[in-house]
């Protein structure tokens, strides 16, 4: 599940980014992924008590996971990702040692059953080969009347010149190749987002999957960015 519908190596795209993913982000987004994070752990934890159970999907270098440690310093935290250089990378970060690493594929993961009260996911469904597969199985292991909280980039319903046709697909790939050196991977960024679902259509996909109360706003003008909530 590594390569995705046009070829491109997931995997081995963010382990070959992993040392400088976090530098690249605050610069592309001015830091304001940091507060997309903390927005979105914030509705994912309202009601869930002092010491529940969560799954980060696609922690990255856990910047998500150790986010929900801060706030909740008792909750029990699973960080899964299938690129193992960005889990080692974000493991030597503060608090870091609180959080379960775990090297997974998010079409397959290696929980039981309803294990979690909540899950939380940043900028990683896009990558899914088959995104149902990947709901279902965030379905199979929340809990019943648990949450997930998804951070996403959507693909727009209606074309805008600035983001798609300038900055994702001139800007982005040039900053991606000053601050990784790997222009490559930020040329898939956008041809992710332009291959991907709406966020109306990622919703409908939530619900097939068995999820309720599933509601969406943009955090961003335009739709840059989205989040969507579901029980």
């Amino acid at each position: 599940m590594s390569a995705s519908a046009s070829g491109t190596d997931i995997r081995g795209m963010f382990d070959r980014i992993a040392g400088r993913y976090d530098r690249a982000n605050r610069i592309m987004s001015a830091g304001v992924d940091v507060l997309w994070r903390r927005k979105a752990i914030g509705q994912l934890l309202a009601g869930l008590g002092d010491a529940p159970r969560l799954l980060d999907l696609g922690a990255g270098t856990l910047d998500g996971a150790i986010e929900i440690v801060r706030r909740k310093p008792g909750a029990q935290v699973f960080a899964a990702d299938f690129a193992r250089n960005m889990l080692v990378l974000g493991r030597k970060k503060p608090r870091a040692a609180k959080v379960q690493i775990q090297v997974a594929d998010g079409h397959a993961l290696p929980y039981r059953d309803g294990c979690f009260d909540g899950a939380f996911s940043a900028f990683c469904v896009r990558n899914l080969r088959v995104l149902d597969q990947g709901l279902a199985e965030l379905r199979r292991v929340v809990r019943p009347g648990g949450r997930i909280a998804i951070l996403e980039f959507f693909r727009p319903g209606k074309r805008r010149p600035f983001w798609d046709g300038f900055y994702n697909a001139r800007v982005l790939p040039l900053l991606g190749r000053a601050v990784t050196g790997d222009e490559a991977a930020y040329r898939y960024l956008p041809e992710s987002i332009a291959g991907f679902v709406t966020r109306a259509e990622f919703e409908s996909c939530l619900r097939t999957a068995g999820f309720a109360q599933v509601r969406g706003s943009d955090l961003f003008p335009a739709g840059v960015a989205s989040l969507v909530v579901a029980e």
